[in-house]
């Protein structure tokens, strides 16, 4: 009988049109939008080589240390500056034509800094000069006498190395593919509805006929839930590995936990629906209007609408954020991209299994209780 309702419930969930647009078809039409929305953000905030022009005469000779770190903060992986070693000529036309964005001499003993526009590289530029001309300074009075053996002072050395936590690179946009998966696993509220509806003989001919049939109430409810639950996981999955496979999403690579954050998030999205869907004197169009308040509520302050939503809240209503399904959700998929641990990743997975295990029971206890004077 268990099996039975399983199954003819799945092909009843695979029919519904409404759940398979909004829990299946919807997240991968908006994944594709984000992806040629935001296919180029990273790569313009990445910081790239600064084009500069150092000219070269008989009084850069005199500053070895000069070209010596110009030389190093030219080396490297990531170098900071690119540098062209050409004439005075040269490097104003070069500075003219936008080519370079600024070029650097030795005039009377000190290195100066030509520029034509005002923006970050000039001033990461005069910077860089600044520091030199301080640390310059600061050699030559402390070791006046012993300068030439100092030739070393000036070389780069390497230590601060940028890193992150897990290795991968920092993303401006990630957050918004995993607020969206959120959002995937809440609909399944939808879900949720249709269960307690199909349970209740005043909401529906099928609960109707549920309710006078000599089938256990319990057993008819964790059948049709896990069978709604299947299917929901199903869509989610199948949304990530969209992500991951054809638009190239990176999750951390975690394949195990990211399965049990959807399994989790698909359960607190039905049971919410269940919940929602238990006082028998509310309309279904009232019910399907909190379902989607709620549910882009929660996912507006998951960071889903607008960029550093998420981390305001968090840090100002930790609470709040903390009590967030849509939060959770997003925030396990977060920790398991820039994490190397699984601490916090864990916490988030615990507050979804008490918030599904409390709706779970109540939904459970709610719907068998249902009592009708007459049908």
């Amino acid at each position: 009988m268990f099996f039975n309702i399983y199954r003819k419930y799945i092909l009843c969930s695979l029919r519904n049109k409404d759940m398979v647009i909004w829990t299946f078809l919807f997240p991968i039409l908006l994944a594709t939008i984000f992806h040629f929305s935001f296919m180029s953000i990273d790569s313009a905030e990445a910081m790239k080589e600064i084009e500069v022009a150092v000219v070269k005469d008989g009084e850069s000779g005199e500053e070895p240390y000069f070209s010596m770190m110009l030389e190093e903060l030219s080396k490297g992986k990531n170098p900071v500056l690119h540098i062209r070693n050409v004439s005075q000529e040269k490097a104003e036309g070069l500075l003219k034509d936008g080519k370079v964005q600024g070029y650097m001499k030795i005039e009377k003993g000190n290195p100066v800094l030509f520029v034509k526009d005002h923006g970050m590289d000039q001033t990461i530029l005069k910077n860089i000069l600044d520091c030199y001309i301080q640390i310059s300074e600061s050699v030559k009075n402390s070791f006046s006498e012993e300068l030439p053996k100092k030739q070393d002072f000036f070389i780069k050395e390497e230590s601060v190395e940028e890193i992150t936590f897990s290795g991968n690179p920092p993303s401006y946009t990630i957050n918004y593919f995993y607020a969206l998966l959120a959002m995937t696993c809440f609909f399944g509220a939808f879900q949720g509805l249709s269960v307690i509806n199909c349970m209740q003989a005043n909401l529906s001919p099928l609960g109707a006929r549920n309710t006078v049939s000599p089938g256990n109430r319990g057993m008819i409810f964790r059948a049709s839930f896990l069978a709604s639950l299947t299917v929901l996981v199903i869509c989610v999955m199948a949304a990530f590995l969209y992500m991951q496979f054809v638009l190239g999403v990176n999750f951390g690579g975690k394949f195990i936990f990211v399965f049990l954050n959807c399994i989790l998030g698909s359960g607190v999205g039905i049971t919410f629906g269940c919940l929602v869907s238990l006082p028998s004197k509310w309309k279904n169009s009232m019910k399907t209007a909190i379902v989607v308040s709620t549910t882009l509520i929660c996912c507006y302050f998951a960071g889903l609408m607008v960029e550093g939503v998420n981390y305001w809240v968090q840090k100002h209503m930790p609470i709040l954020s903390a009590l967030n399904p849509a939060a959770r959700i997003a925030d396990g998929f977060y920790c398991l991209y820039y994490y190397d641990n699984y601490v916090r990743y864990f916490q988030n997975m615990g507050i979804l299994a008490v918030m599904f295990a409390g709706m779970l029971l109540t939904a459970f206890i709610g719907a068998r209780r249902k009592v009708y004077e007459s049908l």
